[in-house]
């Protein structure tokens, strides 16, 4: 039978902050995007217990934590940080999948001559962690035969522990746990259950799959099935399958502050994603020719894409489809708050076909050039006029990593 252990970091984003500054320690903190936002991504252990959930927003706790402590996010930190992570699990076995910022599987099931307890083994990589990140730093083990049940062993588990579910207490722990520590159920479909009474997922085994279909259609019907028996459901089955699978677009989105109509600071937000974008690209090696723009306002959307007959991954080439093309031949009828940049259809540079122009070669080696300083010393170092005066948008990494090829993970 396999043994897989999966680690969670608790707190991550806030315990972190609390390791690197011990006069936060014992406090409650709030992490925030950046400075000025309101809502919650992140709360420490102190601030939970209070009633600080990720995405409260300040209005909503002010009142119930008005010692709260916010802190804007380093995602620089946490990604470094999730790096010596992995290397950590990947000294201790070759087979890690980093599911996301603070959380990973490590599949033991062919180490069981080096890890015959695999408790043992927890608390091995508890003080990896301890030693590595900072003893403020705890982590919860959940240990299993599947992603699914190693997963849900450490979300209902008590923080720092090490918990074991195994063929004998697999239903018990089914039946106590609610649909949001099952990975791989919504709120959506968790409240469409709990209409009918299902609020476990230990009952659907109760239920046949025509009863379920008619609920939930055929695919959740077959998954929902397969969670009733302990066995991954398929955004779990995703992680192994997507290991080697190269990214196909990419992406960046940002809403700002407040609604805006001012064309500088739209023109300079465009080329601040469409820079993040394509240098994410170029890092990768990689170019496309699928590009679009998302800009929304208070309840209206506007978008746009092209597919080109031909690839790119220079910034000034997609900012001025982008821009220059689709921006300014649009007749802008409302303030914007949200905007989105995407470059898709991406294939490897050997694979794409020569652009034979003199022009082409020459941005290719400025470019070359200027990614080599921005990659030494960070993003925007090097800059174009536009975004001289501008507030710079800088890089961020989401909690749950799909591009972790990207990123090393």
């Amino acid at each position: 039978m396999s043994t897989i252990v999966h680690v969670d970091i608790n707190s991550y984003f806030a315990t972190v902050m609390q390791q690197e500054n011990p006069k936060l320690r014992g406090k409650p903190v709030g992490v925030i995007k950046d400075v000025g936002r309101t809502c919650i991504i992140a709360a420490s252990k102190e601030a939970k217990l209070r009633g600080v959930k990720t995405g409260s927003r300040l209005q909503d706790i002010k009142y119930l934590v008005p010692d709260l402590i916010l802190i804007p996010a380093a995602f620089d930190l946490y990604l470094d940080l999730t790096k010596k992570l992995k290397k950590i699990f990947t000294s201790l076995s070759p087979n890690v999948d980093v599911f996301s910022l603070d959380e990973a599987f490590i599949d033991i099931s062919d180490c069981h001559q080096l890890y015959p307890d695999s408790v043992a083994f927890g608390k091995l990589i508890q003080d990896q962690i301890k030693k590595v990140l900072g003893e403020w730093v705890t982590c919860n083990v959940g240990i299993s035969y599947t992603r699914l049940l190693a997963k849900l062993a450490g979300e209902i588990s008590p923080k720092g522990s090490i918990s074991i579910i195994d063929e004998n207490n697999k239903d018990l722990y089914l039946a106590s746990a609610g649909f949001e520590s099952i990975c791989g159920i919504g709120y959506r479909l968790s409240k469409k259950l709990k209409l009918r009474g299902i609020t476990n997922a230990y009952q659907l085994n109760f239920f046949e799959y025509q009863d379920l279909q008619s609920l939930v259609g055929p695919f959740w019907a077959k998954e929902l099935l397969e969670i009733a028996q302990g066995r991954d459901s398929s955004t779990l089955r995703q992680v192994e399958q997507r290991r080697d699978q190269e990214m196909k677009s990419v992406g960046r989105t940002i809403t700002g502050f407040r609604l805006t109509d001012d064309e500088e600071v739209i023109k300079q937000t465009i080329y601040n994603l469409c820079e993040e974008a394509a240098h994410k690209v170029r890092q990768m090696d990689m170019a496309g020719r699928q590009v679009s723009i998302l800009l929304t306002g208070e309840d209206q959307v506007w978008y746009q894409h092209k597919t080109l007959k031909y690839f790119i991954h220079h910034t000034d080439e997609m900012f001025q489809i982008l821009y220059e093309g689709f921006y300014q031949n649009w007749q802008r009828n409302f303030k914007v708050i949200k905007f989105g940049v995407f470059l898709g259809q991406l294939q490897k540079m050997n694979q794409v076909p020569i652009r034979i122009l003199d022009d082409w070669e020459k941005k290719e080696k400025i470019y070359q050039a200027l990614d080599q300083i921005n990659d030494r010393y960070g993003l925007f170092t090097l800059r174009p006029a536009t975004l001289t005066k501008a507030k710079l948008i800088r890089p961020e990494v989401t909690g749950f990593l799909g591009d972790k090829r990207f990123h090393g993970l």
